[in-house]
């Protein structure tokens, strides 16, 4: 198994062995090309300390038209489902790797997707996004999010990628199945469960200031007690 270089990637795809789809000759490093993020996303809701003070309504995770919005905000705390502009091809004797670029996870964001891309993908990455970082993280359209490396293999494989969300992701679509387990996840910020803590760390302090207050003013009226006790019988 060879790793391709920008020479061999670009001779791949003149002679059409493989298809990334637009591609974007500024994306092409020395040996990956940088994978930039296309128009849908799902993000998990986020859950604030007053929300949970009540009753949590459920609602329903609506998919973000990042293109038109021109930007998407990731909360600090909260998984997100973005899809990449480009679709990547691969023949029965090609493979991918996936990689999260450097610039975002300095920042605190993660990739959790499957880092391979198959042998007979064809279709858009459907990257899974966790922000571990307190602080919200804003992704402009077409920003370069991850990097893919092209390895070509020794042989082709027997079983090339036939899975069941390939048809929706050739399509550019996030896979319905996705969709619907998002709706089913909610998340409580990283700042909101930092304060959590906090507030949860100083009732406690009252509660031990209170217990020991109490158990001082009661050995003190125990004190008393016998203190009057004795002066009966000494009287």
């Amino acid at each position: 198994m060879a790793l391709l270089t920008d020479i061999e990637l670009r001779d791949a795809l003149r002679t059409e062995d493989l298809e990334i789809d637009p591609f974007d000759e500024e994306s092409l490093q020395a040996a990956s090309y940088d994978m930039r993020i296309g128009n849908r996303a799902l993000i998990t809701k986020t859950v604030s300390l007053e929300e949970l003070k009540g009753k949590i309504q459920k609602e329903e995770v609506k998919e973000i038209n990042v293109e038109k919005e021109e930007s998407l905000t990731i909360p600090g705390g909260a998984f997100a489902l973005v899809s990449t502009l480009e679709r990547v091809k691969l023949p029965n004797n090609y493979a991918g790797h996936i990689g999260m670029r450097t610039y975002y996870t300095r920042k605190g964001l993660s990739i959790l997707s499957g880092l391979q891309i198959d042998p007979g993908w064809d279709g858009v990455l459907v990257l899974g996004l966790a922000n571990l970082s307190p602080r919200s993280i804003t992704l402009d359209y077409k920003d370069k999010l991850c990097t893919i490396e092209i390895h070509k293999l020794n042989r082709p494989v027997e079983k090339p990628y036939r899975g069941k969300f390939m048809a929706e992701q050739r399509e550019g679509r996030i896979p319905v199945s996705d969709k619907d387990y998002l709706r089913t996840i909610e998340t409580m910020s990283v700042s909101d469960l930092t304060k959590a803590l906090i507030d949860l760390s100083q009732n406690v302090g009252t509660l031990g200031n209170w217990v020991k207050g109490f158990w001082v003013g009661f050995g003190i009226v125990i004190i008393l007690a016998i203190v009057t006790i004795i002066l009966q019988f000494t009287t």
